[in-house]
């Protein structure tokens, strides 16, 4: 594969890891103001933040070892979309079911990539370029945590938490 592929499908996989994980962290900040626009308790609100974690955790093994059979690419594709669609599902919920049920389908979206993005990037890059790459798909993955609560503050305060999510179906 060419150097150049190589960096084009690097830079790709690392900006849907950092969007996933920022998906994880910027709700959070979100939780009371969620809780006041639906008219539901905050530990009900909570399960918008949880449910995403959980079924990440729960799935990551099941469509590693999917994509391991059928090709790690086609599962990170499928994975993509579905969380795109998932994203555009949350920022158009107006209740809390259909918001936790559009967080379940982000959530299988987002394990679809994870499981496969050290994956591809291993296969695509050389065996001693693996550090480099690894290491860049990390500080999209790092950056991600860590943006989230500022720029979830930084939306919230200007737009309302539907917002979070229609900026996540946007940059991706």
């Amino acid at each position: 594969m060419k150097q150049q592929s190589q960096w084009i499908l690097l830079i790709s996989t690392s900006i849907v890891s950092f969007m996933s994980t920022l998906d994880a962290s910027i709700v959070n900040i979100a939780v009371p103001k969620m809780s006041r626009d639906l008219n539901v308790p905050t530990n009900q609100a909570e399960w918008v933040v949880s449910v995403y974690l959980v079924l990440i955790c729960v799935l990551l093994i099941f469509f590693g070892k999917l994509s391991d059979q059928i090709g790690r690419i086609p599962i990170f594709q499928v994975g993509t979309l579905i969380f795109i669609i998932g994203s555009l599902a949350c920022g158009l919920s107006l209740n809390l079911p259909l918001l936790i049920t559009a967080r379940i389908v982000q959530a299988f979206g987002a394990s679809m990539t994870m499981s496969t993005n050290f994956g591809i990037i291993t296969q695509i890059f050389p065996s001693n370029k693996h550090g480099l790459a690894l290491g860049v798909n990390s500080s999209f993955v790092q950056v991600g945590n860590l943006a989230g609560p500022g720029l979830g503050g930084l939306i919230l305060a200007y737009f309302n938490w539907h917002y979070i999510f229609l900026l996540m179906f946007q940059l991706v």
